[in-house]
């Protein structure tokens, strides 16, 4: 019988544990739209963005795993839209579950955010 060198055994015990551990997120639905949890979500939002806290609906996430943010428009001191304000992107935000984790996904920053007080499901 062959002996693997240390070296390879050990990259390959560390990758076996690397792909039992770390499973594909996938989009999902929360299981219980409470306001802790829409609460959660905005304060992960308001994480993610760096900035003002957003009001969410009741059901969000719970009939789609992605949510868009607009930024509105926005006005000057005068009342008027600022110009350019109107091409602002939306922003998309992903519920996912990830080991039977909860997480919400930016992509905008590639970032994931655990959400460990809310219950979610697999799409």
């Amino acid at each position: 019988m062959a002996k693997l060198p240390i070296g390879l055994a050990i990259l390959l015990v560390l990758s076996g544990c690397k792909s039992a551990y770390s499973e594909p997120a996938k989009p999902a639905l929360l299981t219980n739209s409470s306001p802790v949890a829409i609460n959660t979500l905005q304060k992960a939002i308001e994480q993610a963005k760096g900035g003002k806290r957003v009001v969410l609906a009741d059901t969000v996430f719970t009939k789609r795993s992605e949510l868009l943010i607009d930024h509105g428009t926005s006005k000057d001191l005068n009342g008027m839209p600022v110009m350019g304000a109107h091409n602002i992107e939306s922003e998309k935000f992903i519920l996912q579950i990830r080991n039977n984790q909860c997480e919400l996904y930016y992509p905008k920053k590639d970032l994931s955010i655990a959400l460990k007080s809310i219950s979610c499901k697999a799409l």
